[in-house]
């Protein structure tokens, strides 16, 4: 096909694509944002899902039809590859659907959608350094390292990237440099209730318990709100055997976030080794029920904590 062809159909292409229908992608989105925000996962995926369609799909007219400029399939697809249409939302739709995958904990579609976001705005340091968290989860160590520093590249002072980027080299056993990134998150931002969290989180799992705690308690007193304190001191009273604490702390981060999947299934461990197994159970069964390929973690969780049980004098 002449180039002067594609040009004349991307003029038709765009001009086809109506103001009503980019304006309903928005409002569909922003649905499903809010649908994320109040735990309804589901709903959430179905809107953001709706909304990359109505803000990507190519319209071809039958003006470009009767042209004939679409004469051969595969001169088609081709010319639908490099004139697709893609409305400014879009790259956001696909971040936000990512952090829906991402609170499902599937890994591999969220790391292709905030990769859709990336190829869309290369310059989103937001999206890169969520896809280093994803890639973190899912153990592909390297490229959550390469993500944050893009990220860092990007946006310098960008708080997420520096934590991403310790948190990346902890899981990799580069103490040093996790320290070294975190220290430079603490310097750009002291009071930032995340980088007290994070920094609990790397002295909680440094082994260091009473620093953690002393973080994550700087972190709650910076934002009452923030959810993941409360998380890692459940999992702190956990470690020392003081279950009904950590119950007490788990439930009061689910209470913040009812979508986080870790906090019920952390609460269900605490439960089970407090012996109360019907409660144990139905957190375990609202985990599986939105993410059921943890199954098989749970059950290893479970068995943990059984020989843990049975190495305890009598």
């Amino acid at each position: 096909m002449k180039r002067s062809a594609i040009i004349i159909a991307i003029v038709v292409l765009t001009s086809t694509i109506f103001p009503q229908a980019r304006r309903g992608a928005a409002e569909i989105a922003d649905e499903g944002v809010r649908y994320y925000e109040s735990g309804n996962l589901q709903l959430a995926l179905d809107s953001l899902t709706k909304a990359i369609e109505l803000s990507s799909k190519p319209k071809i007219s039958k003006a470009a039809k009767r042209t004939a400029l679409f004469a051969a399939a595969s001169d088609e697809e081709q010319l639908r590859e490099r004139i697709t249409f893609h409305d400014p939302i879009t790259a956001l739709a696909y971040l936000n659907r990512g952090h829906v995958h991402f609170a499902r904990a599937n890994m591999d579609l969220a790391i292709a959608d905030y990769s859709m976001s990336i190829k869309l705005k290369p310059s989103n340091a937001n999206a890169l350094s969520h896809r280093s968290t994803a890639y973190l989860v899912s153990r592909q160590l390297s490229k959550a390292i390469d993500d944050a520093r893009k990220a860092i590249k990007i946006e310098p002072t960008y708080i997420r990237g520096h934590l991403s980027l310790a948190m990346a080299f902890l899981e990799s056993n580069r103490i040093k440099d996790a320290w070294e990134a975190l220290n430079k998150a603490v310097q750009i931002e002291p009071n930032n209730a995340e980088v007290h969290f994070r920094r609990g989180d790397l002295n909680r799992l440094s082994g260091y318990a009473d620093q953690a705690i002393a973080d994550y308690d700087a972190a709650t007193k910076l934002d009452p709100e923030l959810p993941s304190p409360y998380s890692g001191r459940g999992a702190i009273r956990f470690d020392q055997g003081r279950y009904e604490e950590a119950i007490e702390q788990f439930s009061l981060a689910i209470k913040l976030d009812p979508r986080s999947l870790q906090a019920f299934r952390l609460r269900g461990y605490a439960y089970f080794a407090a012996g109360r197994d019907a409660e144990a159970e139905r957190d375990f069964a609202k985990v599986l029920s939105i993410a059921p390929h943890f199954r098989e973690e749970i059950e290893a969780g479970k068995a943990g904590i059984i020989r843990r049980r049975s190495s305890l004098p009598k």
